[in-house]
């Protein structure tokens, strides 16, 4: 654990006590836990003999799509782990206690379910703001695209800058400074027959999704529009338009476990004939969403209607609705673990 985290942590069982009046132990820096991964550290909460023993993870900032990522790694031990960051928000806090993930941050803000303690606490702020470094290219909006391009397609590893560059729709020199932080980094080796291959792809996966959440969804809106109906996308055709299903509307015919709310379409300007054909009414409090395709390579999975599964997890757990971090969690286990276990 880094200095950072170690003080975020120091800090958030300080700031414990003083809002519950109850101690926190730290036992260890840097152990791994047995069943979930990596953990920072073991806390215990001496409490009248029983002693609660956690697994800490520390964030030092999180959002929808941390607490989702986090979610979905706590879910076989999620009374055994806490997660420690800085500040959870109001809004954030209330997610986590949805969906079950206990917390405690460095404002005095937590949430406990351990019988028999049950603490919740939120709406406190932090005396001062902080900001964070400023990322690495290949974190920046292009580099993103750069990212979710050999992410899914692992083919790309090993093709020159050019093609690449035709991939994520981005300038030649973004796609060098990408392979070059990658490098540096240790994600991209050579290997003795001078491939090359893409390593720690699930921290790489998690780094990716937060960020695509912040920096490139909120900026891929084309329009907000009412359908004809709540399941006029089963008998709509994208084809004609090289246009591609999204979000809760691919997740469903992925996985048959939740019906729709939001129709989502990835699409390519202009997109006057699909908004025609489909008989699609202009309002901003719609039912469907058209976003516009950041990317130009065909989906590797059977069903070619869709976009990349990696896209359709990360857009389900960036909403922060917990019955999307529930489905993203199958498309998770079904499509992309086995492209993003440990090398």
């Amino acid at each position: 654990m880094q200095p950072r985290e170690q003080d975020i942590l120091e800090k958030a069982t300080a700031a414990f006590h003083e809002a519950t009046n109850l101690d926190v132990e730290i036992e260890q820096f840097g152990v791994r836990g047995d069943m979930a991964g990596r953990a920072d550290a073991v806390i215990k909460i001496p409490l009248q003999g029983i002693d609660p023993v956690f697994w800490a993870e520390v964030k030092p900032t999180v959002n929808n799509t941390t607490i989702a990522r986090i979610g979905h790694e706590f879910a076989q031990n999620p009374e055994k782990w806490v997660l420690v960051t800085r500040n959870a928000q109001a809004r954030l806090a209330r997610t986590m206690k949805e969906i079950g993930v206990q917390f405690i941050d460095t404002a005095g803000n937590a949430y406990i379910n351990r019988p028999p303690l049950l603490i919740f606490i939120q709406g406190n702020r932090l005396a001062e703001e902080r900001f964070e470094p400023r990322e690495k290219e290949m974190f920046g909006r292009a580099g993103l695209r750069v990212l979710f391009a050999l992410l899914c397609k692992h083919e790309l590893w090993n093709v020159n800058y050019r093609e690449i560059t035709r991939a994520a729709r981005v300038a030649l020199g973004t796609v060098a400074g990408v392979m070059k932080d990658l490098t540096l980094q240790g994600h991209l080796v050579e290997l003795k027959n001078k491939q090359r291959r893409l390593v720690q792809r699930k921290q790489l996966l998690d780094k990716w999704t937060q960020a695509y959440a912040e920096k490139i969804r909120p900026k891929r809106v084309i329009g907000l529009y009412r359908g004809p109906g709540p399941d006029f996308w089963r008998q709509a055709d994208l084809t004609q338009f090289q246009a591609l299903w999204g979000g809760e509307t691919a997740a469903y015919q992925m996985t048959r476990y939740l019906k729709p709310e939001i129709t989502t379409i990835y699409a390519r300007r202009p997109i006057n004939d699909l908004v025609l054909k489909l008989k699609l009414r202009k309002d901003n409090d719609g039912d469907v969403e058209i976003r516009e395709q950041f990317w130009a390579f065909d989906t590797i999975e059977a069903n070619q209607k869709l976009v990349p599964p990696l896209l359709v997890y990360a857009d389900l757990i960036a909403t922060g609705d917990a019955r999307n971090i529930e489905t993203a969690k199958r498309i998770y286990g079904d499509y992309l673990e086995r492209h993003f276990r440990e090398d």
